[in-house]
Formats: structure tokens, sequence, C-alpha cells
């Protein structure tokens, strides 16, 4: 299944749309090794994954190849095509904010994909992630490192700081953080520095949202 109805107004998905080759070259083979590592580290082994923002599919073939049940999402519908074509995972095109699961993810994997959703619908997105999630599910997700809303390129980003991603994790009750960290690029060349976080469902808060 697919969802229907996705909004492809938006700046971002038609980069990723016209440009899903070029940005598959970039991307494909940068080593992300350190983070499987620390994500890896808090689920089990065979688990449920949420591939969030699927881009590529480097991630998830990295996952099946592991073992473990892997679903992908992407709100590009190229993109969605190029995962299924390096993975083989099942996948759904779909935004962050949007997302139709309930209970049931051991894990979500958020790598470089919610710094599209604009700052105004980042709470929504990761309430909606922890809908997907059975309880004490993981989440991993990471942003690139700033204060900025800006457009490059084609694309909207929403940059964080820990201060930020910390005051915006104040106002949803029902994630534990487990670890914040900064690193540099995976992508040789790039100085760009990442904010990325692990977070935990907490199934003793009672949801407000």
């Amino acid at each position: 299944m697919e969802y229907e109805g996705v909004n492809m107004n938006n700046d971002s998905i038609e980069y990723y749309e016209k440009n899903a080759d070029e940005f598959v070259l970039l991307t494909v083979n940068a080593d992300v090794s350190s983070l499987y590592k620390e994500f890896e580290g808090h689920i089990k082994r065979g688990c449920r994954i949420l591939d969030l923002g699927c881009g590529s599919g480097r991630d998830s073939k990295y996952f099946a190849e592991q073992g473990y049940d892997v679903v992908a999402v992407d709100p590009s519908p190229a993109m969605c095509e190029k995962t299924r074509t390096l993975s083989g995972v099942v996948t759904y095109i779909q935004r962050a904010e949007e997302l139709e699961f309930e209970n049931e993810f051991d894990a979500v994997w958020a790598c470089a994909s919610l710094l599209h959703v604009s700052r105004e619908n980042q709470r929504k997105a990761l309430i909606k992630i922890c809908k997907s999630l059975k309880p004490e599910g993981v989440l991993y997700c990471s942003w690139k490192y700033g204060t900025q809303d800006r457009e490059e390129k084609g694309r909207h980003f929403t940059d964080l700081t820990e201060r930020e991603l910390q005051a915006l994790l104040s106002d949803i009750l029902n994630y534990q953080l487990i670890k914040m960290w900064r690193t540099d690029d995976a992508r040789p060349g790039n100085k760009q520095q990442w904010l990325n976080v692990l977070l935990r469902k907490d199934c003793n808060v009672i949801s407000k949202n």
C-alpha cells in the first residue's frame, strides 16, 4: 500500500524528485557506521524499524542486511523508488508530520530527514513518530547544527542547537532522553556539523497530545 494525497508543492520534495540520481550518488556511500553503532546499542536484533526519510535507501539496506524488519517512508516518490531498488524493503510515500502508524515499530531511524520539516511542524512530527513507536521504542534523529530556517538549493532546512532541541522536547512528555551529541558530516570535504539525539518512548506517561 502507498498513501495518497501527498502534497507535491513542497520545494524540498520537488528538489528530490528532480535530483534523485545526484542525491543518491552523494549520499549512498557515506560512512555512518558510528551512528548505526549508537542506535543498535539500544535496540534488539531483528526488531521492527521505520526508516523515516529513507532517501537513497542506504540505511534501509543496511538494517535489512542485519536482519531487522524494515519499513521505509519518504515524501518523495522518487526516493521511495530508489529505496525499493537498493534495499527491497516496503516503502510508503508519507511525510513525517502525517504518519499514520500506531504502536507498530520498536525503533524509528530519522537520519537527516526531520531537518526538512518546518519549525512550526517539528513538534507535530515528533508526536506522530512517538505514536508510531511501541512502548519503550527508540528514536534516532538528526538535524544540521545551527539556529536558522533557510532555503538552500531548492530545499528548506530547519537547523537546531542543543538548547532549541531541549526546548522542543520539553513540550513533549512522552520521550526520555538517552543521548544528545554532535558529529561532523560523513561526506568528504563537507564541514557541516550535525546534532544527533537518541530518545526512548516513555510508556509511563499519559499523553495529553
